[in-house]
This record gives structure tokens, sequence and C-alpha cells, in this order.
């Protein structure tokens, strides 16, 4: 699946973790450091298979779950409308 960012929300990395606020809802959530990583890989030409791919050569963590986890994360995003699934 490859995923993009909503143009409806604005973003800044602080202090490594990513703040997003969703300029339709003015809700701001804040990212830990894992989901700020993914959040900025989400560019609309990576799929979630090749994050989870750079999430393995940048944490300790085995293929199958950084899979399981990117997969888990972006539903979460896509339910919140934090992101739209490309075509």
């Amino acid at each position: 699946m490859i995923v993009t960012r909503n143009p409806a929300t604005a973003w800044r990395v602080i202090g490594g973790e990513a703040v997003v606020l969703a300029l339709d809802s003015k809700v701001l959530r804040g990212l830990n450091a894992v989901g700020s990583r993914i959040w900025e890989l989400i560019d609309g030409r990576r799929s979630t298979e090749e994050i989870a791919a750079q999430l393995v050569s940048e944490f300790e963590v085995d293929a199958a779950r950084a899979r399981e986890e990117v997969e888990a994360f972006v539903k979460v995003l896509l339910a919140k409308g934090l992101l739209t699934e490309s075509r």
C-alpha cells in the first residue's frame, strides 16, 4: 500500500518527534520517535513495505514486526484522516 499525507495537515518535527495538526478539525497529535520517522517516510511514493524495510535498517526491529507496526500505524492515521491512500 502506498499512502500520502493529507494536504489538510501541517506538521513539524520538534526534538525528534513530529507534531501533526489536522487543519480541518484543529486537532493536534504528537508522534513518538518511530511514528515520527514513519510520518517522515510517507511521501506518496514509498510503499508500506519499503517504509518497514527502512525502519529495519534504522532501528533494532525485525522485518515482520516492522511490517506489522507500519501497517497498523498507517491504518490508524488513515482512519483519523491524516493520510490518504495513493492510487
